[in-house]
């Protein structure tokens, strides 16, 4: 559990501090930098579950990426799309994100399986 606490916490540090820096630096009506975070995430986790295991997989897959995305806050930038009556960007979040993030599990899981358990 203290695994998972620390990773968590470094996960969500991590978010914040990507975040803040990719809200800088992109000015769209489109959440773009959770959207980031999460495909990015959702790509780390699928490279940890083949690489890791017991409390390394632990501390990266359940804390820190559990951390570092955020189903909250996709879901409340997905709101506020609705109430901005910007319906494509709406559209288009929930399909990044959600298939997105799906396809880069499967990425990540698959390069991780030709190269082998490495940390296991």
């Amino acid at each position: 559990m203290i695994a998972a606490a620390i990773g968590g916490a470094l996960g969500a540090s991590a978010r914040y501090l990507i975040g803040e820096y990719m809200n800088s630096m992109f000015k769209s009506s489109m959440p773009i930098s959770i959207m980031l975070i999460n495909l990015l995430g959702a790509f780390l986790l699928g490279l940890f579950i083949n690489v890791t295991s017991g409390n390394i997989l632990l501390f990266l897959a359940t804390g820190f990426c559990g951390g570092f995305t955020t189903y909250s806050t996709f879901s409340i930038e997905a709101i506020q799309l609705v109430q901005e009556k910007k319906y494509l960007y709406f559209i288009l979040y929930l399909l990044i994100t959600i298939v997105g993030s799906i396809l880069a599990i499967m990425i990540g899981n698959s390069l991780t399986t030709h190269w082998g358990a490495v940390v296991k």
